[in-house]
């Protein structure tokens, strides 16, 4: 009778530490047996408009992301995310204009003008009366200064290749920007070209009021 009753309970006598890890072995075992669903991949899309980020982009730039909140990087990209979400990404140390002239798309003097322009815009931007920002710029020779020469500049050329060549410039690109220019290379060129020409007839026109 005690050896019948000794089968029926197999565990009886068993220190409880021990029948607490073979419950924990024989649990892993199961659920290596089940097959498991993947886990979800954190963010892949954006959550506003203006900051898309392309499916794999983080992968494709080296990035990891081991959490739903922060910035990440990589050596040569970066993404901000919130909320498990990404909500901005961009390159690190090459601007489009870079990218274009390692594609032959623009020569190195495009270099020159890029420099130039981001000096006009962040003298224009600087400036102490915004009252007068907007206006065309005038044409004595005392007023050809840098925030004068881009007043200049966006009276005559369209606001649409400015925003491209603020895009171009542009340290630290957004990644719906590259994306934009992956797509658009010959629109993006041709915006380059038509505000580094209007510079240079800026610039001409400078040095002939001040000779004058």
């Amino acid at each position: 009778m005690e050896q019948e009753a000794k089968a029926k309970d197999p565990w009886k006598g068993v220190p409880r530490k021990k029948i607490i890890d073979e419950v924990y072995r024989l649990r892993d075992a199961v659920r290596r047996l089940i097959p498991q669903s993947p886990a979800p991949s954190l963010p892949v899309v954006a959550g506003r408009g203006d900051d898309s980020v392309p499916t794999g982009w983080a992968e494709r730039h080296g990035i990891t992301i081991p959490r739903a909140e922060g910035v990440f990087e990589s050596v040569a990209a970066w993404v901000r995310v919130k909320n498990g979400v990404i909500i901005g990404a961009g390159l690190k140390n090459q601007s489009i204009l870079s990218l274009a002239i390692s594609l032959d798309l623009l020569d190195q003097g495009a270099e020159h003008h890029g420099n130039l322009y981001r000096d006009w815009r962040a003298a224009f931007l600087s400036r102490l009366d915004p009252a007068t920002s907007g206006d065309a710029g005038s044409d004595g020779s005392e007023a050809w200064t840098k925030e004068d020469r881009y007043s200049k500049l966006i009276h005559r050329v369209e606001k649409d290749y400015l925003n491209a060549m603020d895009c171009i410039v542009a340290s630290r690109p957004k990644a719906k920007h590259l994306a934009a220019f992956q797509a658009n290379q010959e629109a993006f060129v041709e915006a380059f070209k038509i505000v580094a020409k209007a510079m240079v007839e800026i610039n001409h026109e400078a040095e002939q009021a001040q000779h004058a």
